[in-house]
């Protein structure tokens, strides 16, 4: 096997020759008992490219001149902290609005919260499940799926 890391393309990507075997992490909860050794990825000619590890980031609320349009950081993980700074009476209306601060489509982004009375508003923009906004309790999680635009869908939540 040969690997190389190409950092001139428009997005980072190792390209990989021969063979390989690539298992995703895998995040357990509750009493379902650990599988070791979960089945591999494989594929030929293949490229991955995006965030590959379940990083943290924390996030804080936009100004409040933007304040419904909030910004998780790309290549900083999945995985987002959201921080209201006191006054979790807040609502994500946008994510990533700007072309530059997109995500790929297919990326999966986690919002964490640690207060309750956050509100993400379903709208065209953000959909949601049964087009029901989320408001956030103590310790309520969402995922979202980036459509590669400026859209996003819900995956599910934690209520």
């Amino acid at each position: 096997m040969s690997a190389l890391y190409d950092k001139s393309a428009p997005y980072f990507y190792f390209s990989i020759t021969g063979d390989v075997q690539l298992t995703a992490p895998t995040f357990i909860y509750g009493k379902t008992p650990a599988i070791p050794g979960a089945s591999l990825m494989s594929s030929s000619g293949a490229r991955m490219s995006g965030t590959l590890t379940m990083g943290v980031t924390t996030v804080y609320p936009p100004p409040d001149a933007t304040q419904y349009y909030w910004v998780i950081p790309k290549n900083s993980g999945n995985i987002f902290l959201i921080d209201t700074q006191g006054n979790p009476s807040r609502s994500i209306i946008r994510l990533n609005h700007r072309t530059a601060d997109r995500f790929a489509r297919g990326t999966l982004a986690t919002l964490m919260f640690e207060e309750a009375g956050t509100r993400v508003k379903n709208n065209s923009y953000i959909k949601l499940k049964n087009n029901a906004d989320f408001v956030s309790g103590p310790n309520t999680s969402i995922t979202l799926m980036a459509g590669g635009s400026a859209s996003w869908v819900e995956v599910s939540r934690n209520e």
